[in-house]
């Protein structure tokens, strides 16, 4: 029987609702919940000199404090969860707690559905400083004035900017180790352009249920805090500019390096304060809608988040221990960029002599050392150009040499509809003089030479004006991860293929290019795939059903990647050849999707590689739109070219890279090998092969 209690007041937050409620229930006699949690508690629902916020730090206290607590309650939700929100909430007769209290209690996630408790949101409002009043959204911002940023995460707040178009917080899909699994730790960072706001990353803790507080406590330790330590909410201090007209500042939440959501304010600054404003917020990307366990991720380094700004602008947001800066390109800029970035490249590896192509690199795919260093400084160079583009003063060159300075994981975020992409390793930030030769970096080279996984120069201390190092790259010094957007409630893929099969390779193979040649590719695959085989295709009938029916782990297209057809094909996008001539384009490849059980293609989420090989385009479509078609197979990424590359090139690059992920190597570490392993015999287009995927990819191994 549930005992009925009254009480004099309304609810002060969801959490006092939901503890009543939980007090009405034969929940609350169970034994697991202890004498101790259940006193704290009941003394909880009758204090009344408690405001809403004062509540919620001694009830999350309790289930912070108190592992019994914790399970009851998560019993109790998932008891309201299976459809009992129409009565009184009541255990199953004879199943108990299992209880340890040496591990972390079980994990709360969030569930479907309409119940109010069961999402989080991240809020965000302006308010003034010394009241902490909220600021109307209809309130011109005075110039030069200190506001603050009130953030949290919880129940939806009804001032916060971002309630009228909300977008819960993906809280389920953390992995709750922190603070021995009570919750996790979130990092919230401010950039802005436009607004003063101090670049220190702001520490959040968010428990499994409730809402977030910030605390005195170290992040890296469990909580010493008492809820009378405790904030409801964190407070960002911000001056607006001395200008009028519309401010904006870009807000990051992350956990351990890996973007969980970000979101945009924009403010108008006017004269002086008053009415006829437009303060709005927008949540713009939510990374981990596609993460089954963030905490199975490795940490990141640095994060570059890409997205489109106000007239077209690509903005591109950079954090790492502590924000770096915004920076802002036109699409003209983007594109004009990835456009040298690919001529350079390919006029490294040709040279056109009338109608005919000369592949400049050797028998062994290499070339002598003067003629890689002249390489080098030509690529440094425009290196250097893209660096100074993306970052114009000193102030930001010397942000981002802070943060990346050493080896670091790169994670590249694009926002929804952003397809513009940015060379990103060919970035080169030891400064560089025009007019003067690079001179080269001899203990650079020497560790070329002596670590074939080195990514630091043991003398760049040294570097100084016109140093020409090859770990000044940003392709030769960090891992680049550029995660393919998948649908929400879908991971982030970390493994290739089926548990408990050897991989396999499904190869859409071209018959135009060099017979010979190819077989003896092809005969190298097998020997790699010897458990789990080749299959090879020819046609785009056997394509399309080896893709939906049969995919391995790999799938590899050993062809042409040619322009498309303007009269049947979508313009912007570039399209697979294979066999004699068979033409796959990716609206091809999003109908075979839709044709295939999901099932299917959730299982295998192969790993692709698009090895374009042999066609001289200098200006070829990005392989973007078909990075976006593979991940509606649910692949687990993509690894293409940014230029065609010589047939033989191709097979050393296709060999070396397959063997290295059959031999347990990720994606990240497997390409920086092979593009080592090139350079030391002389040749930088290693650089031209980018990873559409986690760095950390695997693929599974049979057992």
């Amino acid at each position: 029987m549930s005992e009925d209690h009254a009480y004099r007041w309304e609810p002060r937050c969801p959490e006092e609702a939901q503890l009543r409620d939980l007090r009405a229930s034969e929940f609350w006699r169970l034994p697991e919940l202890e004498e101790e949690a259940r006193r704290i508690w009941e003394e909880l629902l009758h204090q009344e000199d408690l405001d809403a916020a004062g509540f919620l730090m001694r009830y999350l206290d309790v289930l912070a404090e108190y592992a019994g607590a914790m399970a009851v309650q998560e019993r109790y939700l998932s008891a309201r969860r299976d459809g009992l929100r129409d009565a009184v909430a009541r255990p199953v007769p004879g199943a108990a707690l299992e209880l340890d209290h040496r591990s972390p209690p079980p994990s709360t996630t969030a569930p479907d559905g309409p119940e109010p408790t069961s999402q989080r949101f991240l809020n965000v409002a302006v308010v003034w400083p010394l009241s902490r009043s909220t600021v109307p959204d209809d309130r011109v911002l005075a110039p030069g004035q200190v506001y603050e940023l009130r953030v949290d995460v919880g129940a939806l707040a009804a001032d916060s900017l971002l309630a009228p178009q909300a977008t819960p917080f993906p809280d389920g899909l953390l992995d709750h180790s922190d603070d021995g699994g009570r919750g996790d730790w979130l990092e919230v960072t401010v950039l802005s352009d436009d607004f003063t706001v101090g670049s220190r990353r702001h520490a959040v803790f968010l428990p499994r249920v409730g809402n977030s507080w910030v605390c005195p406590c170290d992040p890296a330790d469990r909580h010493t805090c008492e809820w009378v330590h405790r904030g409801r909410h964190l407070y960002i201090p911000f001056t607006t500019p001395d200008e009028q007209g519309p401010a904006r500042l870009r807000m990051f939440v992350s956990h351990r390096g890996n973007q969980v959501q970000t979101a945009t304010l924009t403010a108008r600054v006017g004269a002086r304060e008053g009415s006829g404003g437009f303060t709005t917020a927008a949540v713009d990307y939510t990374l981990t809608a596609g993460f089954a366990e963030l905490g199975d991720l490795p940490e990141r380094t640095a994060a570059i988040c890409v997205g489109r700004g106000p007239h077209e602008m690509m903005s591109v947001d950079v954090h790492g221990q502590g924000a770096v800066t915004t920076f802002w390109l036109s699409e003209h800029q983007v594109l004009g960029a990835l456009r040298r970035a690919r001529d350079a490249l390919l006029g490294l590896h040709v040279v056109r002599t009338g109608k005919a192509v000369l592949n400049r690199l050797d028998g062994n795919n290499g070339k002598p050392t003067g003629e890689l260093l002249d390489d080098l400084a030509t690529l440094a160079l425009l290196g250097w150009d893209l660096f100074l583009l993306l970052a114009r003063s000193r102030p930001e060159r010397e942000a981002l040499r802070r943060v990346l300075s050493r080896p670091a994981e790169i994670q590249v975020c694009r926002q929804e509809l952003q397809n513009l992409v940015y060379p990103w390793g060919l970035l080169y930030d030891i400064p560089l003089d025009s007019q003067e030769r690079p001179r080269p970096c001899r203990a650079g080279w020497a560790e070329v030479q002596r670590d074939p996984m080195a990514r630091s120069c043991p003398a760049e201390d040294g570097h100084t004006l016109n140093s020409l190092c090859p770990f000044g790259f940003w392709g030769f010094r960090h891992f680049i991860e550029q995660p393919p957007s998948v649908r929400p409630g879908k991971r982030l893929r970390l493994w290739a293929g089926r548990r408990g099969e050897a991989p396999a390779l499904t190869v859409g193979r071209s018959h135009s290019l060099d017979r010979p040649l190819m077989d003896r590719h092809l005969t190298a695959l097998r020997g790699h795939f010897g458990h789990g085989g080749v299959l090879e295709c020819d046609r785009r009938d056997t394509l399309r059903k080896a893709l939906t029916d049969t995919a391995g782990a790999c799938v590899y297209f050993y062809g042409h990647g040619r322009r498309p057809d303007p009269a049947t094909e979508a313009p912007g996008t570039t399209v697979l050849e294979i066999g004699h001539g068979d033409r796959i384009a990716p609206r091809d490849l999003a109908a075979w999707a839709d044709d295939c059980a999901w099932e299917r293609l959730e299982s295998a989420a192969p790993l692709v590689f698009l090895n374009g090989c042999h066609t001289v385009d200098s200006d070829p479509a990005s392989w973007l739109t078909l990075v976006e078609a593979f991940s509606g197979f649910s692949a687990s990424g993509v690894v293409g070219t940014e230029i065609s590359v010589d047939q033989e090139l191709a097979n050393e690059i296709g060999e070396r890279f397959w063997a290295l992920l059959l031999a347990g190597e990720a994606v990240g570490p497997a390409l920086h090998r092979v593009r080592m392993a090139l350079l030391r015999k002389g040749n930088a287009l290693g650089l031209a092969y980018t990873a559409y995927c986690s760095a950390a990819l695997r693929l599974r191994a049979a057992p």
